[in-house]
């Protein structure tokens, strides 16, 4: 677990809010709290240079009026608006995350943000990821919309800390729970969907039309959609993202195993 993920707001009556929640559900053990990350704080001796500077152009803006220099007074007055601009800019604002708290426990997680607290059972919600990595900038932006045991849909961002340490362990937990669910449906002759796409424990397919896992040679993502492989050629299984496919690795871990039972 990073260090970043202990660093829990001193906040005891969210903390008490998400036990309380998580023990009327049923969450069991408590795993980890990730916080909201806050805006870096202004470097105070940045704060009193800029002022002092504002200050002292300000007043020679003033005296140079004063003495009837309009023009050179107008030529200084931009800059010193530029910087009181940047500078003000530059001060830590809100992020709306103030106090913002993500529990994570056995059987699901709480989260605390914007005065709501919402609860989540992995074994009864629904999870779209969206992970996003922006080359030029190197920056990997996060998205995951889940859905409370209230039937309440919200994100869990990249503003609480360590996403890519909270993201997968939200997944593993829902994959670990519902997959026995799901694999006992299968022998019941039952069909799963999962957003555009469909299996059976014979076939898998999108809209009308299926394909036998016999048939399926191999199953990957590519291009941000679900590809199989058939008779030796790969084809996308549907145009919808991978992104907009509810329980995405309950998807793939049902699809790995049901192409390993027909190699058999």
């Amino acid at each position: 677990m990073s260090e970043q993920s202990t660093r829990v707001h001193d906040d005891g009556q969210s903390a008490r809010r998400a036990a309380d929640a998580a023990a009327r559900e049923g969450l069991g053990l408590h795993r980890a709290a990730y916080p909201a990350k806050q805006a870096p704080p202004l470097n105070p001796s940045a704060r009193i240079i800029g002022a002092v500077v504002l200050a002292l152009g300000a007043v020679g803006v003033l005296a140079l009026f004063l003495s009837g220099q309009s023009v050179p007074a107008v030529m200084l007055a931009v800059p010193v608006g530029v910087a009181t601009f940047v500078y003000v800019m530059s001060w830590p604002r809100p992020t709306g995350y103030e106090g913002a708290r993500l529990d994570l426990f056995e059987h699901g997680l709480t989260c605390a943000m914007r005065g709501e607290l919402h609860v989540v059972r992995y074994d009864r919600t629904s999870v779209l990821q969206d992970i996003v990595r922006h080359t030029q900038s190197g920056i990997t932006s996060y998205t995951y919309t889940l859905t409370d045991t209230g039937g309440r849909r919200f994100h869990l961002t990249g503003m609480f800390t360590a996403p890519d340490e909270w993201g997968p362990a939200i997944q593993q937990g829902v994959t670990t729970a519902q997959l026995p669910r799901a694999v006992a449906a299968l022998r019941a002759g039952e069909r799963l969907t999962f957003g555009d796409i469909w299996l059976t424990a014979r076939e898998v397919g999108s809209g009308q039309k299926g394909v036998p896992w016999a048939q399926v040679q191999d199953v990957k993502i590519h291009d941000g959609v679900v590809r199989i492989k058939v008779a030796g050629r790969w084809r996308a299984l549907t145009t919808a993202l991978v992104r907009w496919t509810p329980n995405f690795f309950v998807f793939l871990t049902l699809a790995q195993r049901l192409r390993e039972t027909e190699e058999r």
